[in-house]
């Protein structure tokens, strides 16, 4: 296997020259070399206005991609006893212990049944306790870039509605996406529950 350093002078033995991406590192272009283009421009790609969007019922909700860590159909689940419906259990995934949470219970939807294909998107929440989390949500679309201008603040909504996990409301087209505020999306009830459901698989 060849050697970075002897990596390198090839690639300036070709002809290429050097660039530094923002981290930093070293990137050789060829002057036709598409392919090699398109990477520097991904790296150079601001990801900050980026989001995942998916669906719960009737509404789409985006998340930061910054905080999302992957995307799965639902592990092998292990069940906790004595917590809410709304944690249906924990998982394993790659000796990670994550408790799940059903976002139909934050929004007041029925709950489904869960199997195979239930789609759980990994986040990391961004609070002081670096909580990972799953959520179970019943799609994912795509992900989407939405500048500062096509963004409005969430609207004051009468009655019991609980807007603390509501960041902005995300307008691209006709379409609305209300972007999640990860930081005061739990109640204090809900964190402690969760930290809780965790402990029991590091436990065993």
């Amino acid at each position: 296997m060849r050697s970075g350093e002897e990596i390198r002078d090839n690639q300036k033995d070709s002809g290429k020259t050097a660039t530094r991406n923002p981290k930093g590192n070293e990137t050789y272009r060829g002057e036709d070399n598409e392919e090699e283009d398109m990477l520097v421009s991904q790296l150079n790609m601001d990801v900050s206005n980026q989001y995942v969007v998916f669906s719960v019922g009737d509404e789409e909700y985006g998340i930061p991609i910054l905080s999302v860590q992957e995307i799965v159909s639902m592990p092998h689940l292990t069940r906790v006893p004595g917590v809410p419906k709304y944690i249906p259990g924990i998982i394993n995934l790659r000796g990670n212990i994550i408790p799940i949470y059903v976002l139909r219970s934050k929004f007041d939807l029925a709950l489904e049944s869960l199997d195979d294909d239930t789609i759980v998107i990994i986040v990391q929440i961004g609070d002081e306790s670096h909580r990972t989390v799953g959520f179970i949500v019943d799609s994912v679309s795509d992900v989407v870039s939405i500048t500062e201008d096509e963004m409005s603040e969430t609207p004051e909504i009468s009655g019991s509605v609980d807007v603390r996990f509501m960041d902005k409301i995300g307008k691209i087209g006709n379409r609305m996406i209300i972007i999640i505020n990860l930081i005061n999306f739990f109640t204090e009830k809900e964190a402690a529950l969760l930290d809780d459901a965790a402990k029991v698989l590091q436990e065993q």
